[in-house]
């Protein structure tokens, strides 16, 4: 006798989370089902969202129909931003899901380790530094155990070649851990959810990058190398697999990967690392990737034959029965590696041959702790097969147990429930310590999120079988421009104090106001606001008093915050009800779902000395910064416009023109505008612009006289700052610069300096990483005219919404030279 199983709601699981591409069409099903009957799992291993080949994943997953993964260490958060503002923490959120929109093209799944991006790195030593080598190397284990490949590709070498030391690092781990994760004495403790694998073999998918010799070296030694061509057509998708890349790289938006598609022949290379060498261009030689390797699968592979042999393209729902006995035929096997994974396949391949579209959909999308959740589950079938709901959430009336679904008739049940879980901040975050992130959360390691607040389980009968699905709790609008929208549920605090700013900065002893943003989740929440401050500073008033009579009131609050005379830096804490509150932050584009945050309400407050001649500056906008803003805050007057509007902009209006990071490579406008701008620097006005990638920038593109910019960088925030013009106003007016100004600067002094320049241009400071040489081109400075040109490669972008005051104090001067 079948049990009956009922709708009802659960906790998430970890296996939940998937980024798979989304089965649709009829083709899509039997693509899926020819999967079914490929028995090897791949894991490409690099260290940041966008290092990924998806050229090669996309030929893996839908040529091969191999399962494959990327493994990227970490989620990017140390990276630049060419859509928004975002930094740090909320970076990494935002190229998460980037992955998760890439993984959705080409159809492979996502995982990360726990190490954080802290910005560009030089070396392995380094790196391994800051990530704890030993650590991050259990993580690679870990998911190695998990999703037990038999082939592992790592995207870079393992030295300096790669570029970047998380690059080498990412190399360096999969060397390793693919000869640790098959030993029992390695990281014993992890054999309590995971047993030891051990894959055949390792390789570097190697490049002309690195090599432009490639080609001809494969030739010669075909025993180190294999050649695959990856632009090969797919009749079933209508798709080569370089389209199919191109699509999945651009989701990488952020990072201003967006790439066109691509047909015809590529080939791609892969050098032997370790295992058993592969042979004749075959990346799975003596690698059993049938169900031959598993005991007892006889007749799980019949049927897959026979669903492959049988299917009709017109009328899917014919192999709705076939895969109902391939179902219960895979219950049937001993566990084994592949079982729980082909099991969710065939079930995702039932529903969709039988056109069953199930949705939990919740009444809003924002919830508090304390709420109850009203929703609507919502299923219908689309096939003439006999499919019955066995049931439905118990609160609900027994007569809805066991009903039919007839063909193209939605079927819809209200549900309601109570005890949601903590708030909705990724999981992940903040980084403290390592052991922490892995102990709190120890059932989400190596998963890109947590899955939905609530997930449904329902069971289908189906030819007699009963089958459990689930379904995640949605929120489903339209919008009348972009159509259908979907974001997930999320659990809010009660209350929310949000500051206006991350950072005050106090030039004088005058008072300034800091405002936050109060909001409330629940109809009739009230609290007491404090603000807790360093020592020295003087807040008024000691509190204020919240009410909000309906859910999502936002209030605006300000209190006043006098600085002590002397230079001080610290934070300050909102709290409310005598708790530690909570800011929100979201994240909202249009190529990925839009995400929520609730870090710390608190924020940066700096009093120190700084003298300003100039007052009013234009400022051109580039890719994404805040340093406009951040110069408002310490009293300048600052008007923000868009590198097109330069042509018909009165900048006479200006003192000061400060140019946004990277506008030369994102603004096409920016080739006329540098003219303007040279022009509007003859005329006596200050020019300052801000790095630029060297990729596209041509000698003489930037500036009144030629400079050529190279990849040159400094990393190390304290790297000790050499004076090269001790004397120049640069370091001494209207601020008096020491190496002072250069202490507690964050993750990087500057990148892309100057690497040549005509004489005419002075440098002001050198500096270097250990064992480099010193690198002077990152400050330029030339009078042109009557005025000022000023190129800087210094990261002030970083630098401001950090509060660091040398960094004030130098640009300040910059902005003030001549003035």
């Amino acid at each position: 006798m079948k049990k009956i199983l009922s709708l009802v709601i659960i906790s998430i699981a970890i296996n939940s989370i998937s980024a798979q591409r989304t089965i649709e069409s009829s083709s899509d099903i039997f693509q899926e089902i020819k999967k079914l009957n490929v028995v090897t799992n791949v894991l490409y291993i690099a260290a940041h969202p966008d290092d990924e080949n998806t050229r090669l994943i996309a030929w893996l997953e839908n040529e091969k129909l191999a399962r494959t993964a990327y493994l990227s260490l970490t989620r990017g958060d140390g990276g630049q931003n060419l859509v928004g503002t975002e930094k740090g923490d909320a970076m990494g959120v935002l190229r998460t899901q980037e992955l998760l929109e890439a993984r959705k093209e080409d159809g492979a799944e996502q995982f990360f380790s726990r190490v954080d991006d802290f910005g560009y790195s030089k070396t392995t030593e380094e790196t391994f530094e800051k990530w704890n080598k030993k650590e991050v190397l259990s993580d690679v284990v870990y998911i190695i155990r998990k999703f037990r490949p038999d082939v592992i590709v790592t995207r870079f070498p393992p030295d300096s070649r790669a570029g970047h030391g998380h690059h080498a690092a990412s190399a360096i781990l999969a060397e390793e851990a693919f000869k640790l994760a098959g030993d029992k004495t390695a990281y014993p403790e992890q054999l309590e959810t995971v047993s030891v694998w051990q894959p055949a073999r390792i390789l570097w998918n190697t490049s002309v990058w690195w090599d432009k010799q490639i080609p001809e070296k494969a030739a010669k030694s075909p025993a180190e190398y294999i050649k695959i061509n990856i632009g090969d057509y797919n009749k079933l998708l209508g798709l080569s697999y370089s389209e199919i890349a191109a699509d999945s790289r651009s989701q990488h938006k952020s990072q201003g990967f967006g790439s066109a598609r691509s047909r015809g022949n590529q080939l791609e290379f892969l050098k032997h690392t370790a295992g058993a060498p592969a042979q004749e261009d075959d990346l799975f030689h003596e690698i059993e990737t049938s169900w031959n390797r598993v005991k007892g699968s006889e007749k799980v592979a019949e049927l897959i034959d026979q669903l492959i042999s049988t299917y009709n393209f017109s009328a899917p729902e014919s192999s709705v029965k076939t895969l109902v006995e391939l179902f219960k035929e895979i219950q049937l096997m001993p566990e084994n590696s592949f079982k729980t994974q082909k099991l969710k396949d065939v079930k995702a391949l039932i529903k969709a041959a039988a056109g069953v579209k199930a949705e939990a959909l919740a009444d809003q999308y924002n919830y508090n702790v304390i709420d109850t959740v009203i929703g609507q589950f919502v299923i219908l079938q689309r096939s003439s097969i006999p499919i019955t709901l066995k049931a439905v959430n118990p609160a609900l009336d027994s007569a809805f147990y066991n009903i039919p679904l007839e063909s193209n008739e939605q079927k819809e049940f209200g549900f309601t429930f109570h005890q949601l879980p903590g708030n909705s901040h990724p999981y992940w975050l903040p980084y403290e310590s390592y052991k922490e992130r892995m102990s709190l959360h120890a059932d989400l390691r190596g998963q890109p999120e947590a899955g939905p607040i609530k997930t449904f389980k329902y069971t289908l009968n189906i030819y007699g079988e009963d089958i459990e699905f689930e379904e995640g709790i949605d929120l489903k609008w339209t919008d009348r421009v972009k159509g259908e929208l979907h974001r997930k549920v999320t659990v809010s605090p009660i209350i929310t104090l949000t500051p206006a700013d991350k950072v005050y900065i106090f030039s004088s002893n005058q008072p300034k106001k800091i405002s936050f943003l109060a909001e409330g989740n629940l109809e009739g929440a009230i609290g007491t606001v404090t603000l807790q401050t360093p020592k020295g500073w003087i807040v008024e008033p000691y509190s204020i008093e919240l009410k909000f009579n309906f859910v999502g009131e936002q209030k605006v609050f300000n209190f006043t915050l006098t600085p002590p005379e002397k230079p001080s830096t610290g934070d300050i804490e909102f709290r409310v009800n005598e708790q530690a509150a909570k800011a929100v932050q979201r994240i909202e584009y249009d190529h990925i779902l839009p995400q929520i945050m609730f870090p710390d309400a608190t924020a940066r407050i700096v009093k120190m000395d700084l003298a300003k001649t100039v007052k009013s500056i234009g400022y051109v906008k580039g890719s994404g910064d805040e340093v406009a803003q951040n110069l408002c805050s310490v009293g300048f007057n600052v008007v923000s416009f868009e590198a097109k509007d330069l042509a018909v902009m009165d900048l006479s209006m200006f003192e000061t023109v400060i140019v946004g990071i990277r506008a030369y490579n994102t603004e096409p406008s920016m080739k006329n505008g540098n003219i303007i701008l040279n022009e509007y620097v003859k005329n006596g006005g200050n020019v300052i612009v801000q790095y630029n990638t060297s990729r596209g920038i041509a000698k003489g593109d930037i500036g009144p006289y030629p400079f050529l910019l190279s990849r040159s960088r400094v990393t190390k925030e304290e790297a000790k700052p050499t004076f090269l013009a001790p004397k120049h106003p640069l370091l001494n007016t209207p601020n008096k610069l020491t190496e002072k100004d250069f202490e507690n600067w964050v993750q990087e002094r500057g990148l892309y300096f100057a690497g040549e320049w005509d004489p005419k241009y002075t440098p002001i400071i050198a500096w270097n990483d250990p064992g480099e040489d010193p690198q002077k081109g990152s400050i330029l400075v030339a009078d042109y005219g009557d005025g000022h040109f000023i190129f800087t490669g210094i990261s002030f972008f970083r630098q401001l919404p950090a509060g660091v005051p040398g960094a004030y104090r130098l640009l300040t001067n910059m902005i003030s030279y001549g003035k």
